[in-house]
């Protein structure tokens, strides 16, 4: 079985209980998340080795977001010390017709600040099999952008595997500076969690015909092998969401492996939470890949995965393996040729 090692920010998440709106708040329940602290959580619950790689400020703090991060096994061996904050994010979870609002406060945390210097690279990624990270981690600053692309230069020097998931947030950069940066590190990229705004807006890839004109399978149909003609992935991957409205969605997965699309099965979802389910999603298909399950088994983990998240109020995918599992069929596969 394949071990996992994730590089980014863990945030102090700060909500207003029971989808209360921040205006008014007396209080606010604490949580912690961030993309790939996210993605190391899901993986450890569905039992895969997984460690987590980042800077945090040497106080209580960061001492709590370390504990969260152990308390379901993660391997925190590789966060250094040192900094001034952790850095927080507000969020107004939505219902109905009112959407979720996120505030960030982030700017010059411990991670953003970090340098190349900070880290011993070789001696922390010898001994694991895949890197993951994401766009969130390339803009949070120049210096993670910098950082991330060492990590990810030496883990294939070292015949390591990396997952990125493109992950974009207007919030942090450009679509401009976004794009330019990304394609730098797109070269050492094994899966890409990607979807189609991903390939027309950061990478210039546009399809021969616009998404309401055809069915959105056709239409990935169309993308995917001219993504994977110019970057060679391995794997693409990519969710589908329907939004009914805040608390109502349908999703289902999709993955292409250069010859096939692999569907999941479709889901509606009533929401609770919908913050880290991309990330449960990446974490499902990490745990599949990991495990050596086929793609169609994959691409059904990651979707049942991210499904369940949606019930689960904070970042972190609270299921283990076999509750993913059992939310689909044998009979559920689909491969489109």
């Amino acid at each position: 079985m394949k071990k996992v090692i994730t590089l980014g920010e863990i945030m102090l998440r700060l909500s207003p209980p029971n989808r209360d709106k921040f205006l008014g708040a007396s209080n606010f329940c604490v949580n912690y998340g961030g993309g790939e602290a996210n993605v190391a959580v899901a993986l450890a619950n569905f039992g895969i080795e997984t460690g987590f790689i980042s800077k945090l400020p040497n106080n209580e703090i960061g001492d709590s977001a370390i504990n969260h991060l152990r308390s379901f096994g993660v391997d925190t061996k590789s966060v250094v010390r040192g900094g001034e904050r952790v850095g927080i994010y507000f969020l107004e979870n939505g219902f109905s017709v009112r959407n979720s609002k996120v505030i960030y406060d982030r700017k010059d945390s411990a991670i953003a600040t970090a340098k190349v210097s900070d880290f011993e690279i070789e001696s922390i990624l010898k001994g694991w099999d895949i890197l993951h990270v994401s766009g969130i981690t390339l803009g949070i600053s120049n210096d993670g952008f910098e950082f991330s692309k060492a990590f990810m230069k030496k883990a294939k020097e070292l015949g390591m595997e990396i997952s990125f998931d493109f992950n974009y947030r207007s919030k942090l950069w450009s679509l401009e500076e976004a794009s330019a940066k990304i394609k730098e590190i797109l070269q050492y990229v094994d899966i890409a969690f990607a979807g189609h705004l991903d390939f027309t807006n950061i990478l210039g890839i546009t399809p021969t015909k616009l998404m309401k004109e055809i069915d959105i399978i056709t239409y990935y149909k169309d993308l995917y092998p001219k993504v994977k003609k110019k970057y060679g992935f391995k794997y693409i991957v990519s969710s589908i969401r329907d939004i009914k409205s805040a608390s109502n969605n349908t999703y289902k997965g999709i993955c292409y492996d250069g010859q096939s699309i692999y569907q999941s099965k479709s889901y509606e979802v009533e929401i609770i939470d919908r913050v880290g389910t991309g990330d449960a999603y990446t974490a499902g298909f990490l745990c599949g890949y990991a495990m050596e399950r086929d793609t169609l088994n994959t691409v059904n983990i990651a979707a049942a995965s991210s499904v369940l998240k949606h019930t689960i109020l904070g970042d972190a995918n609270l299921v283990k393996l076999d509750e993913v599992e059992n939310l689909f069929k044998n009979d559920s596969f689909e491969i489109v040729r």
